[in-house]
């Protein structure tokens, strides 16, 4: 049985984590797609790896990194974060999107406590928003030619899900909801 998981990122995953925000798919769908070194990717990981409003964690499949996922501007007293995740290239195409972001909105509603998340997409990005469609997301607004990809402006997708909304799915791409 394939086991799912999300766990702390640790000393050896900093290599593989500049390799994922290297490739060129993951930096044409981020807000600010520079290619980092190594140098400039722990400078960044010791001032967030402390910050109790940020959280990243390694998705797993049977204990094999394949992603990195993102929770940004951990909101206690409001109930709501922001969302991300990049699967690594090598490991794309097998549907796991699904189960990590699964993993992801349990730990935000179940563990964290969680009422609202958010995320932001490129409306180019037609995978992921098929993949957040499919976990219950909903389209709340436009940030209007906020990208400049390949010599033009592109919209970014404003996309919302409430706790109550998870919770009444009935099952899962890992087993409980849908």
């Amino acid at each position: 049985m394939t086991t799912y998981g999300l766990r702390s990122v640790q000393d050896d995953d900093h290599e593989w984590l500049v390799d994922l925000h290297n490739d060129p798919s993951v930096l044409y769908n981020m807000t600010h797609p520079q290619p980092i070194t190594m140098e400039h990717h722990m400078a960044w990981w010791s001032k967030i790896s402390h910050d109790h409003r940020q959280l990243r964690l390694i998705f797993t499949v049977d204990g094999q990194r394949v992603g990195f996922t993102k929770f940004y501007d951990i909101d206690r007293a409001n109930q709501n974060c922001v969302l991300g995740a990049d699967i690594h290239k090598s490991f794309r195409g097998r549907g796991l999107a699904k189960c990590m972001w699964s993993l992801m909105l349990d730990k935000c509603f179940d563990e964290l406590g969680l009422r609202r998340v958010s995320l932001t997409t490129a409306e180019y990005n037609t995978i992921g928003i098929k993949t957040y469609e499919g976990l219950g997301f909903q389209r709340e607004g436009l940030l209007t030619q906020s990208l400049w990809r390949s010599g033009k402006f592109h919209d970014q997708i404003c996309m919302y899900m409430l706790d109550i909304h998870w919770r009444h799915r009935s099952s899962s791409a890992i087993g409980g909801r849908a």
